[in-house]
């Protein structure tokens, strides 16, 4: 469980990548076409700075700041539970990722109490391009209105990036998801909907992600080695 909201915490702290389209000017984004409107988003997203809030409904909401040109940033994820909260902090530092997770009511169980980090040995989940490229290559991409596209992405391609191997992928409740992005008045993204599939056990979802405060100051620090496991 902690591993598929980690997957949730390193899409959302990546963006949403492109291939290098230049952003869109200071005009609304609605005159050009839709697919091409959102590859120019998505491209932007990789070259600023921005703050993220996650709604994950039930599983609870997730907050952060993301550098994704530095592959550095921080997403802190809490997850209501009967009698208990989990605290999830994602933590990615130049592209190496650390995980701490702390329940409310621990009881002093080790790797629950939050006093440690775990390093994440994953390059492709330290904030990659490719897993983000799947919404690049969004296809039935349409206007919804003049602010709004929908389409179709493949779930498939962001989560194996992310480290998921390819038999939790084929547990997958389907791969060829729904997806809606609006942007604000300069072309870039403001929202992102995302149809969340099922893996196993895990419930599926629908993950919000809006994006704000673009050029806002990034600065996170490894752990002391002496507050990170194996």
């Amino acid at each position: 469980m902690i591993k598929y909201f980690l997957i949730a915490a390193l899409l959302a702290a990546g963006g949403c990548a492109g291939r290098g389209v230049e952003p869109a000017g200071t005009e609304s984004a609605a005159p050009q076409g839709a697919a091409e409107t959102l590859t120019a988003a998505s491209a932007a997203l990789q070259r600023e700075t921005f703050r993220t809030t996650v709604d994950l409904g039930q599983a609870g909401t997730m907050t952060g700041v993301s550098d994704p040109a530095g592959k550095n940033g921080e997403m802190v994820l809490k997850t209501p539970m009967p009698g208990n909260q989990m605290t999830t902090t994602v933590r990615i530092v130049a592209g190496v990722t650390y995980v701490k997770v702390k329940l409310a009511k621990s009881a002093g169980m080790p790797g629950l109490d939050g006093k440690k980090w775990r390093k994440i040995d994953n390059p492709a989940a330290a904030g990659s391009t490719e897993a983000a490229e799947a919404l690049a290559a969004a296809t039935e991409v349409r206007w919804v209105d003049g602010d709004t596209v929908e389409g179709t992405v493949d779930a498939a391609k962001s989560v194996e990036a992310m480290g998921v191997g390819k038999d939790a992928v084929g547990k997958m409740s389907s791969t060829m998801v729904p997806f809606e992005a609006s942007f604000d008045v300069l072309g870039r993204l403001a929202e992102y909907r995302f149809e969340m599939p099922a893996i196993g056990s895990a419930e599926p979802f629908e993950m919000v992600t809006t994006y704000s405060d673009f050029g806002t100051p990034v600065s996170v620090k490894a752990p002391a080695a002496k507050d990170v496991t194996t």
